[in-house]
């Protein structure tokens, strides 16, 4: 029954909460937040999504990198509504990039999730009902629905619910479930660990390496005394959920309900600085508040567990949260809750901007669990031939369609080589909307006069490259959307590699008439028999001009725009 689950490759089960808003992911720095992910061997990545796509830049990029996104459609006060065609048609496009794992709700036994924060007496039966109408329609988009998560501690058996309407097929290898189990300060093995069911004393040194006051905001004598008073040596998971052990709980109810277990996820949960159970029901003095440092060590004790103890079902805890300010969110409720990348704790801990968990994570890459299998989308998520040895920017990949080199089919033979390629988006493009190219020689020297083109189907623009004034750009206009336009030189009746699926649009909107501009380089190669030719100098741009206003462009074949500077690399 878990088999058939996608997963990512070399899976680990570690992953982390991302950002907490549906827009701002780490746009405008992926190139850090790629290299993070990297080094800490996330295997998943827990987002938001507006029900449109606002999302879909951060999930291309980290399909590309191989992580298995779990996409939440976020909607203020969710209940008792139900999602719509958009996230129908959302969830279609994210599950044929290899997203496959949806949450449409959140802690709906909260009043806080319901309209005008209302619970209604038969909230379980309504959030049933909509689980099923929205998960058949996931299935049919190719994705898996969770049933949505409680809030810690929460209760009621909702699976036995779906069974009684006569849908056990869902939870028969077609849905999963989310937790929210926050660790609240405890350990991992509550609530059988010895101080819940001994109460076993603190001594001073403990609650010193702990954190002292700060942390327990009670001297070590005091916390004794709570101990004592609320030892429960009959402790059981079924009776206090309250902690990591939750996927216990809850898959319990669902062997309950069908005999066999579904996969779990923690979308939100793990520890968090500052943070101990008291969430809901009153807080409990006899563990203390963690320090970042003791986050950093039980978060990364919950992911050995993880990689060495949990059952097979609970495939991935994605803890909240990465990043609040530092993803250009500025939400103080949340930059307090512990983000793994904030200044908060700087002065008082003498930090500089991470928490410890992240240089933990970082020097152990964990222990693989299971690989795959991959989702088709994420196994063939690239399927352009491999760039080594080219300056190609890395957003093409993101693009729809995606646009990618063609070479020619004979290297070894005297050819046009495509040596870099460039993007300029929305903003950097500045209104214009062209296809610029320069060309240089066999020894990297510019050309002026040299022929290139675009083939649009239906007909074939040309034009040619420029001089020093304009930077050595030639420059044909775009009118066609992303895959209109093939690119290569034309000169000198030589074989040349092509750029294809240029146009107009973006990453959100790549059928809407958004002015872009691409910028490409080709380099004349000589023919190189019997071997592959040797690697091209990288050509020496020159000083970027002074912006130079350009004149509203008018529609032909060859307009005489001064080309800006191209755009910084993207890789």
């Amino acid at each position: 029954m878990l088999d058939h689950f996608p997963r990512p490759p070399q899976d680990n089960g570690r992953g982390v909460h991302w950002s907490p808003s549906q827009y701002a992911w780490g746009q405008d720095n992926w190139s850090f937040w790629k290299e993070q992910l990297q080094a800490m061997n996330i295997k998943w990545v827990k987002l938001l999504d507006d029900g449109g796509g606002s999302a879909m830049g951060l999930v291309k990029r980290l399909i590309d990198i191989k992580i298995m996104p779990v996409v939440r459609y976020y909607r203020e006060e969710p209940n008792p509504g139900r999602i719509t065609s958009r996230e129908i048609e959302t969830s279609k496009r994210y599950s044929d990039l290899g997203a496959v794992y949806f949450e449409t709700n959140n802690e709906p036994d909260l009043a806080l999730e319901w309209r005008d924060r209302k619970r209604p007496p038969n909230w379980l039966d309504i959030v049933v009902d909509n689980f099923i109408f929205e998960a058949d329609m996931i299935r049919r988009a190719g994705g898996y629905l969770l049933f949505p998560a409680f809030g810690p501690g929460g209760r009621g058996n909702p699976f036995k619910m779906i069974v009684e309407r006569g849908r056990r097929d869902l939870l028969d290898g077609n849905c999963c479930l989310a937790i929210h189990n926050y660790c609240l300060g405890r350990p991992l093995d509550y609530p059988n660990d010895a101080i819940n069911i001994q109460g076993a004393p603190l001594t001073f040194e403990a609650w010193e390496d702990r954190g002292g006051l700060w942390a327990w905001e009670m001297d070590y004598k005091t916390v004794n005394q709570h101990r004592q008073r609320l030892v429960n040596p009959n402790a059981s998971i079924m009776e206090d959920s309250t902690c990591f052990r939750a996927f216990e709980y809850f898959d319990a109810l669902i062997n309950e309900a069908v005999g066999h277990s579904i996969p779990i996820f923690t979308t939100e949960g793990g520890y968090n600085v500052g943070q101990r159970a008291g969430t809901t029901f009153g807080d409990d003095p006899r563990y203390p508040k963690p320090t970042p440092e003791w986050t950093g060590r039980l978060t990364d004790d919950m992911f050995r567990y993880l990689e060495e103890q949990a059952p097979d079902y609970y495939f991935a805890s994605m803890p909240w949260l990465i990043a609040v300010r530092r993803m250009g969110v500025f939400s103080e409720g949340f930059e307090n809750q512990g983000p793994w990348f904030t200044h908060h704790f700087d002065k008082q801990f003498g930090l500089l901007g991470v928490l410890p968990v992240v240089s933990k994570l970082s020097a152990r890459p964990g222990k693989v669990r299971q690989d795959g299998p991959l989702p088709p989308g994420m196994r063939n998520f690239y399927t352009g031939p491999d760039l080594t040895g080219r300056d190609f920017d890395d957003r093409f990949k993101y693009l729809e369609p995606q646009v990618l080199l063609e070479p020619v089919a004979d290297p070894t033979q005297p050819h046009w080589r495509l040596i870099a390629a460039q993007w300029a988006d929305d903003r950097e493009a500045q209104g214009r909307a062209y296809i610029y190219a320069k060309a240089l020689d066999e020894n990297g020297q510019l050309l002026e006069n040299v022929t290139f083109q675009a083939d649009r189907g239906d007909a074939i623009d040309k034009a040619q490259t420029k001089g020093p004034i304009d930077h050595y750009w030639g420059n044909i206009m775009m009118t066609g959307l992303l895959g209109t336009y093939k690119v290569s030189m034309a000169q000198d009746k030589l074989p040349s590699d092509r750029l294809v699926n240029l146009g107009l649009g973006n990453e959100v909107s790549p059928r809407s008439f958004v002015r872009t501009s691409f910028y490409l380089t080709f380099q004349k190669v000589p023919g190189h028999p019997g071997g592959t030719p040797t690697p091209t100098p990288e050509p020496v741009e020159p000083p970027k001009p002074e912006p130079v206003p350009t004149p509203e462009p008018t529609p032909t074949p060859k307009p005489e725009p001064t080309p800006p500077p191209p755009p910084t690399p993207h890789h």
